[in-house]
């Protein structure tokens, strides 16, 4: 009877032990899964799906939805299954539905999460929570939200995190997909040598680190003490080990992701060195997607590895992502012919995210404008990062492009915003064989255009066009922004790349690139913004002329 007490202690011991995981998980991810336990003033107890028990306070401006109506804290009852997100340790959002009809389920019921692995017009790829990819598709209703704000389809990127919902339950086509917000990003590269593993705590020290910058490893402090997580996978020489091995690799040095968790830096993935260091900036030629391997311009092969990081777009992306011709950034552990990526960099950028967007940019002369239209003349359209040339002997030859109510117009020579019907009526495109125009000297005005198709988003119109011949094109991210009292709004970029037309790649500045936006037109999401909205780490496309910001697409 005895031997059959202790049997007992022990399976419950071992039952408690099993029930409560990584405590810590929900608050890392920012999202919790599971069922109500209890209901409390200001507080709610959810237990997840692996019998982790977690009472969370709630946020000021939590929000509840049941069948995606909006309910309040007492219409949760215990034992219903529920999804909330997390700031930190409180809840701002909790859902749940009532419906107990089997094949039924109010709009948007069926819900599906993951990182979009692949876009290709109207079919998205994820990799959802268990590691399956599925695949859906949009159409025109489909509702694009990101951070709570209608957005263009076009903003998605690969690496994104999504959550799309469904109408129907055995439906494909995306009724409402949200885009995770900025915490998806990666902030920085790091590079250091493993000093401690602490199990524990679920923290690594590392000494020496260094960040990638500007296409070198700079050295940013002595010591750094960073949570892990477990859960995230760790390689040395492309083969994965298990964390509680991670000690044993003391004064290795490791590469890792960083992203920005709510104020505070969180390994979002991370590689051991086995040998030898080696990196290549240089063009990707070829990809064999059956042996994991690409060829550089150079001719040197290399392999790949599922712990591989790649970074494209400023996002943790799948190996699949990287693509022929892409610009990058490798750091290589090998020697000789022997030699796998630990890290691939896309240094590449490009107007369009994907092949979602149709988005063009224009600088012209306005010919003629008319209540709902405008041609060019003799206009020019950026392509493949350089200005094509159009010279147009006759009317019909003319660029036709359509603006309507919601079509940002601004004024560079007057520092204003005007409406269609001024622009409409304005003197920005004349007659000049009439003796009206001769007379109070007027000409054709010209201007900078950022199109959806054949759809003017945004106009920017001066009375003389740049010399377009100057212009080069840069990506990069900002370091700072500062409104500078001798020539006004100035942004610092890291990071950059010019295009460069002769060797047709995009090549890596090795210093800081500072640009002035005062004559600038500066678009986010479709819609011209003040250089004031921009932050640091924002990722931009731009069109300067040296020092002088002409066209700067907030990506």
């Amino acid at each position: 009877m005895k031997k059959i007490w202790i049997l007992l202690f022990i399976c419950v011991l071992l039952a408690s032990t099993v029930s409560y995981g990584d405590i810590n998980g929900p608050y890392r991810e920012g999202f919790i899964e599971g069922y109500v336990k209890n209901r409390l003033e200001n507080q709610i107890m959810i237990e997840e799906y692996d019998g982790t028990v977690h009472l969370l306070d709630l946020d000021r401006k939590v929000s509840f939805q049941i069948d995606g109506i909006p309910a309040a804290l007492e219409d949760f009852r215990v034992g219903m299954e529920v999804y909330g997100e997390l700031r930190g340790r409180r809840l701002t959002y909790l859902e749940s539905y009532s419906t107990q009809n089997l094949g039924y389920i109010p709009p948007g019921g069926k819900v599906r999460s993951g990182i979009v692995k692949k876009i290709d017009r109207d079919q998205i790829s994820i990799i959802t929570l268990t590691g399956k990819e599925e695949t859906y598709f949009t159409s025109p209703a489909t509702i694009v939200l990101k951070k709570g704000v209608t957005s263009p389809l076009s903003t998605l990127y690969e690496g994104d995190h999504v959550r799309l919902y469904f109408d129907e339950i055995d439906t494909e086509y995306i009724s409402r997909m949200n885009i995770e917000g900025d915490s998806i990003l990666v902030k920085d590269l790091y590079r250091g040598k493993l000093a401690v593993a602490d199990e524990v705590e679920d923290v690594i020290i590392l000494e020496d680190v260094e960040v990638f910058r500007n296409g070198n490893w700079t050295k940013v402090i002595e010591t750094m003490r960073i949570p892990y997580n477990k859960d995230v996978p760790l390689y040395i020489g492309a083969r994965k080990i298990a964390y509680r091995n991670l000690k044993y690799y003391k004064g290795k040095t490791v590469y890792m992701a960083i992203k920005d968790f709510f104020g505070s830096e969180k390994v979002a993935r991370m590689v051991i060195r086995n040998k030898y260091e080696t990196i290549y900036a240089d063009k990707i030629e070829n990809i064999n997607r059956y042996s994991n391997m690409f060829e550089l311009s150079n001719h040197k092969n290399i392999d790949m590895h599922d712990g591989t990081i790649v970074i494209k777009n400023g996002r943790l992306v799948d190996k699949s992502c990287i693509n022929q011709n892409s610009d990058a950034f490798v750091v290589a552990d090998g020697r000789g012919d022997n030699i796998v990526a630990d890290v691939v960099k896309i240094t590449s950028e490009d107007l369009n995210n994907s092949n979602i967007g149709q988005n063009y940019i224009y600088a012209g002369r306005l010919s003629r404008i008319f209540k709902d239209k405008v041609y060019l003349k003799d206009f020019y359209i950026l392509n493949k990062h350089d200005w094509e040339s159009f010279r147009t002997k006759r009317e019909r030859d003319e660029k036709e492009l359509f603006y309507d109510n919601d079509t940002v117009i601004f004024d560079l020579e007057n520092k204003k915003y005007i409406s269609p019907k001024e622009f409409f009526s304005g003197n920005y495109a004349v007659d000049e064989e009439s003796d009206y125009v001769r007379d109070h000297n007027l000409e054709d005005w010209y201007g900078y255009i950022y199109t959806d198709g054949d759809r003017i988003m945004s106009i920017m119109v001066q009375e003389n066009l740049d010399s377009l011949r100057k212009q080069r094109i840069t990506n990069g991210i900002i370091e700072k922004a500062t409104d500078d009292e001798l020539v006004g709004w100035t942004i610092y970029l890291r990071d950059a790349n010019d295009w460069s037309h002769r060797h047709e790649e995009w090549m890596a500045k090795n210093t800081t690139v500072r640009v002035n936006l005062e004559k600038a037109m500066i678009i986010k999401n479709g819609k011209i913004i003040n250089p004031y909205e921009l932050q640091p780490g924002n990722r931009l496309y731009m069109v300067r002329d040296d020092f002088t910001g002409k066209v700067v697409i907030v990506k």
